[in-house]
């Protein structure tokens, strides 16, 4: 019987295993891909994370340092810092690397196969694949959003939840990420164009209705700019998490990243957080396996951690994403334009308080400027005010000797397509 069984390879699985296996569990990762790390994602990773979980130099694609911003009915203001926030990765690559070193730190992988049940049980877990059974002494849901298992084994659904969509085309030397917003390219969320290798980049959107369309419609827009050429890829969808569950662990099972909803609800991005998270699930576990108290009582300190860490990050973007929501073009392209005429986007970029993953900060800034506030707080009072931070925020992780090195990715059991809402 191993110790662990963790369902899921992608990073918040794979660091999770790592962090186990170098105390000295047994571990076993069951995914139902060959190919650890492949998922949908435009790589864009911080620079904290990359200090905090380094990566080998040959898997960063570039190094942005600014933004172009494009609204409707504004002209587009170039959001700039004077070092790069982050870089643009090989995800797959970066995802793979946490399973390799898990990998020679003991634990085993059996990969292409199918999770299809989950088996509490008095004195251990029963995982049932498609090509047999295999027990535990606790489990580690990384399965991913959209996976039947975590609601399978009583952890219930994430409730809010939005499309991602995303093609790789060719280009003609873009250098600067783009977003793009309003209702005609992504309503109520944004788009993207992300270059990655020469003349290479990712365009997709977030939207919770009609991604697949919406993605078409801005495709074809940025062709007849002249910005990309043909599609290299077909389009994908993924299903996005807004909001995390309301509970992460029972007797013997914790659950992790993307399945848990430990993303970012701005962005939908969820690497570095799942990367923490997992480091913090990794030590609650191994302190659990050691005192042999793998009850609920025994592993609830690990959503004590996690939420102490992130908790009020997430409720600050969530009430930031949905006073968003409500704005019209018309709104979006008064606000991006004031930023741009009013010198508003060199303050927040430049802002020493500013951070490409804590995001509640920057959410702050925007609701106390006099300009940019004042109008936010007139379209939505109610929202601008849950929105607005009320304590100090933390920039990085909780300390203490976790250690474990990654974006829960939908490596699971089931590779269940999600549509919105």
């Amino acid at each position: 019987m191993d110790d662990v069984i963790v369902v899921g390879a992608g990073p918040a699985g794979n660091n999770t295993a790592l962090g186990l296996a170098t105390r000295g569990h047994a571990v076993t990762v069951i995914d139902w891909r060959h190919d650890i790390g492949d998922k949908l994602c435009t790589g864009l990773v911080g620079r904290e994370c990359i200090r905090r979980f380094p990566i080998d130099p040959e898997h960063v694609l570039r190094e942005p340092r600014s933004a172009m911003v494009m609204a409707p009915g504004a002209p587009g203001v170039l959001f700039e810092a004077d070092t790069s926030p982050a870089c643009i990765v090989d995800r797959v690559a970066y995802v793979a690397s946490f399973a390799h070193r898990a990998q020679d730190a003991g634990a085993v992988y059996l990969l292409g196969q199918r999770v299809q049940q989950i088996i509490p049980q008095r004195h251990g877990v029963t995982v049932v694949t498609d090509r047999g059974t295999r027990q535990a002494r606790a489990l580690v849901l990384a399965s991913g959003f959209g996976s039947p298992l975590a609601r399978q084994a009583g952890f219930g659904s994430v409730t809010d939840y939005v499309t991602g969509v995303q093609a790789v085309v060719s280009t003609n030397g873009i250098e600067d990420v783009e977003v793009h917003l309003g209702h005609d390219v992504a309503p109520g969320f944004f788009s993207w164009l992300v270059p990655t290798r020469r003349d290479t980049a990712l365009v997709g959107l977030l939207s919770r209705r009609k991604a697949q369309d919406h993605l078409a419609r801005f495709i074809q827009c940025l062709q007849q700019k002249g910005k990309i050429g043909a599609a290299i890829s077909e389009a994908k969808s993924w299903g996005i998490p807004l909001r995390p569950l309301k509970r992460t662990y029972r007797d013997r099972i914790l659950v992790v990243g993307d399945a848990a909803g430990q993303v970012k609800p701005t962005t939908g991005g969820g690497i570095y957080y799942s990367l923490l998270v997992s480091e913090i699930a990794a030590q609650a576990m191994s302190e659990a396996l050691s005192g042999d108290d793998l009850s609920a009582r025994g592993l609830r300190n690990y959503q004590t951690r996690w939420q102490d860490l992130l908790g009020h990050e997430l409720d600050v973007g969530y009430s930031a994403r949905r006073l968003y929501e409500f704005l019209s073009d018309k709104q979006i392209g008064s606000l991006v334009q004031q930023a741009g005429a009013n010198g508003i986007n060199g303050e927040l970029t430049g802002a020493s308080d500013v951070s490409f993953d804590w995001h509640s900060r920057m959410i702050g800034n925007v609701l106390g400027h006099p300009v940019l506030g004042a109008a936010l707080k007139m379209i939505n009072p109610v929202l601008a005010r849950l929105a607005r931070p009320t304590e100090p925020e933390t920039s990085g992780p909780v300390t203490g000797p976790v250690n474990g090195q990654v974006n829960g990715s939908n490596a699971s059991g089931s590779p269940t397509k999600t549509q919105p809402h």
